[in-house]
């Protein structure tokens, strides 16, 4: 009986443990910018001399891409974000050199100042972060 309640116990743990998100990454919620962060690499940051800014509040994406249209990151969400706190699903694509990659999750609004909202997903596999701003 005991060797079962201990076997139970160790399940238990390791099943809540899988299910555990990794807080915010400190330097992507310090930063000042809009960047999309992977796994702790920054894919790419937003230059206004050099990058435009999109958001169609319709279908809830924003769009952040270099003038030349070849590195860009997106991001569609099952809501527009709105407080620190809020949790919504979101798929995130973006270009890195020849590829395209996307990552889909839950995530969750880690800071928002003003019009600008940093979004976190921290699944222990993607650990991504992703600055987005609701264009007025």
């Amino acid at each position: 009986m005991k060797r079962i309640s201990s076997i139970l116990l160790a399940v238990a743990m390791i099943c809540c443990s899988c299910n555990r998100t990794l807080e915010p990454d400190s330097t992507f919620v310090a930063g000042s910018g809009i960047q999309l962060k992977v796994a702790g690499q920054v894919i790419h940051t937003y230059d206004p001399l050099t990058w435009q800014l999109g958001y169609n509040p319709t279908a809830r994406e924003f769009r952040a891409s270099d003038d030349a249209m070849k590195d860009y990151f997106f991001v569609i969400c099952s809501a527009v974000p709105s407080s620190k706190g809020q949790k919504l699903d979101a798929t995130v694509t973006w270009s890195s050199g020849s590829s395209t990659q996307s990552v889909k999750g839950r995530f969750e609004v880690a800071k928002v100042e003003g019009d600008t909202y940093w979004l976190w997903c921290g699944d222990k596999k993607t650990q991504t972060g992703v600055t987005v701003r609701v264009l007025r």
